[in-house]
């Protein structure tokens, strides 16, 4: 095993390759040792909230993806304050201050007015005090609203002292031309964010669906927090997406042949299939899904193989047909649906002559 292996999600391990235990004679499980993660359905698809949950999705079977990331969330650091750009801690204040009534907070209240004393003590512009906010906040005039912060961390350090070390900022400047001597000039100020966005793990409904039914392991609660059956997630992720049937039998067709199945829309097909980690592997093919009644034309066959040729893959075309078109559709029946595959290539004649 790799150190990256060891770091990333477990593919090739077969312990690890879903986020559940196994049990064997010598090692029998107990009811109590039954990991139940939690999902929550936002409409689109289905979010993992609890870091510890989403490091164990994504540790085994790479589950998922990050919200605030390109593939594997990034978990915060204890003790280790986030770093910002100066425009991006701006605008964030300024969204505080505009829905700051909502928010049922009177530290953030105070914590905000001793903030426009001092802005209007360097600026010593004592009318227009909404527009003379705004223009603090959001203009190109940037330099003194910071300093304003940082003048706001020398001379109140007690304010620090009362929020959480999560809570604080490191603000470095922007960073829009490259500049050798940008590091030279690099002063960072340490600040109070009051908007945390929060890492969540991103889940297909897909993905949802097979931890739920297929390895019993998630639960989905929906907007009311009532967890919501089996039968009811099939329903609703009908509606959500048209094309779900499909999808998840072939996503589950080839999740139980070990591969790891991830979205594939960014390569023009519906799924990308690895054998081994992501991090470390490129995909192996462009799973391409049809059935019967749409008709495969030139134009498109000939975009899949040249996209898959430039990013040296292959084209894997599934057909999804159910063998007794009388069954309902119903979880219990998806020992119905059939899947064939078909690999497209493309023979270049030149190269073939060349090699004779």
């Amino acid at each position: 095993m790799t150190t990256l292996q060891s770091e990333d999600c477990q593919a090739n391990d077969p312990n690890n390759l879903f986020p559940i235990a196994i049990e064997s004679l010598r090692f029998p499980l107990d009811s109590t040792m039954r990991i139940i993660f939690t999902g929550y359905y936002n409409g689109f698809n289905v979010e993992v909230r609890s870091p510890e949950e989403m490091a164990m999705l994504h540790h085994m079977g790479c589950f998922g993806k990050g919200s605030l990331s390109r593939s594997k969330p990034k978990m915060s650091q204890n003790n280790c304050p986030c770093i910002m750009r100066k425009r991006q801690f701006l605008k964030r204040n300024d969204w505080h201050k505009k829905f700051d009534q909502r928010l049922d907070n009177s530290d953030s209240d105070t914590f905000f007015r001793d903030i426009d004393e001092i802005t209007a003590n360097i600026i010593k512009d004592s009318s227009n005090s909404r527009k003379r906010d705004v223009i603090d906040l959001v203009s190109s005039d940037e330099g003194e609203s910071v300093h304003s912060e940082g003048a706001q961390n020398i001379d109140h350090p007690v304010l620090l002292d009362t929020w959480d070390k999560q809570d604080l900022v490191v603000i470095v400047p922007n960073s829009d031309s490259e500049e050798d001597n940008y590091f030279e000039k690099l002063r960072p100020e340490c600040c109070v964010n009051k908007i945390k966005i929060q890492e969540k793990l991103m889940l297909t409904l897909e993905e949802a669906f097979f931890l739920s039914y297929g390895l019993g392991c998630l639960q989905i609660l929906n907007n009311e927090e009532k967890a919501l059956s089996t039968d009811q997630l099939w329903e609703l992720f009908m509606k959500t997406e048209k094309r779900f049937i499909n999808k998840y039998v072939v996503y589950h067709y080839y999740r139980s042949k070990g591969y790891i199945v991830k979205p594939g829309v960014k390569f023009g097909g519906d799924y990308l299939i690895y054998k081994e980690v992501p991090s470390i592997a490129h995909a192996d093919y462009i799973i391409v899904i049809r059935n019967n009644i749409q008709k495969l034309d030139w134009v498109s066959v000939l975009c899949h193989v040249r996209m898959a040729t430039t990013t040296v893959k292959e084209v894997l075309m599934v057909e999804v047909s159910k063998s007794d078109e009388n069954l309902a559709e119903i979880p219990e029946n998806l020992s119905a649906y059939n899947v064939r595959e078909i690999i497209l290539s493309r023979k270049n004649p030149f190269a073939i002559n060349n090699d004779d």
